[in-house]
């Protein structure tokens, strides 16, 4: 008998551990990360906002326990007036019971796990909402955005990565990249290895290389009518974040979001 009892405790203290191992393996695959997104709502991307829209989304798939997403406008004055209209940092996950009390009771910790689960999934679906409503629909938008900042726009995302720290940044450019501001327009532009190495020494002369050390980036929607000014562009581009400290290979520029396993 007293064998069978201690055989019975064996058992339920088994159980007890493989419940709980499997309960952390779930909290453990959460993510920590901060994406930052940057839209531009310019004349030249009005034809562009499926994809945006179904890149998103891809996107906030992706969002868990911990994270952070901040959405800005990129427009002709992204530095001095930003627009920022989604920033939202996730909370972490941590167990409770009924009176809001750290627990490690196994029942109550799928209970409140599966709790947390609908909570991120209704206010993913109500940041969806938010981006096609305001930064993909309304066509005024794009009437009154006529130059396109990018370089302004990532000093913008350098102060996002800053003020919400996390172990993985990703910075998502929904772009054609074609840059038209005061300072530059590639339209116009003859961006030679040459041209693209002068533009780089002046500004890093005038301190304006943004800080996006470890910021892995993704372009979507990259793209302009002749081939020849697409790849002189992505030159550019591909330069530019390497001095900036961040990683972008030619896999992850292109006019789609083929691949976002983070």
């Amino acid at each position: 008998m007293k064998r069978f009892l201690l055989l019975f405790i064996a058992v339920l203290i088994s159980l007890n551990f493989m419940t709980c191992e499997k309960i952390k393996s779930k909290e453990e695959k959460k993510p920590q990360k901060t994406i930052v997104v940057l839209f531009d709502l310019s004349e030249s991307t009005r034809n562009l906002k499926k994809v945006y829209s179904d890149s998103f989304k891809t996107i906030l798939s992706s969002i868990g326990h911990g994270d952070v997403i901040v959405a800005a406008k990129i427009t002709n004055s992204s530095i001095s007036e930003p627009e920022i209209p989604i920033k939202k940092e996730f909370p972490e996950f941590v167990p409770t019971d009924k009176m809001g009390n750290r627990t490690d009771n196994p029942i109550l910790v799928e209970k409140s796990l599966k709790e947390a689960n609908k909570k991120l999934a209704d206010e993913k679906a109500r940041l969806e909402k938010i981006s096609n409503d305001i930064l993909l629909v309304k066509e005024d938008i794009y009437r009154k955005i006529l130059n396109t900042d990018i370089v302004s726009s990532l000093h913008v995302a350098e102060k996002i990565f800053k003020n919400y720290k996390r172990n993985h940044t990703i910075l998502v450019i929904f772009s054609d990249m074609i840059e038209d501001s005061k300072e530059y327009n590639f339209e116009k532009e003859n961006l030679t290895d040459k041209r693209i190495e002068d533009i780089i020494k002046k500004e890093k002369l005038r301190n304006r290389i943004p800080d996006l050390q470890g910021v892995k980036i993704y372009v979507v929607a990259a793209g302009t009518k002749e081939s020849n000014k697409f790849f002189a562009i992505q030159n550019f581009w591909l330069r530019y974040f390497k001095e900036c400290g961040a990683d972008l290979s030619k896999e992850r520029y292109g006019s789609a979001l083929l691949n976002f396993n983070e």
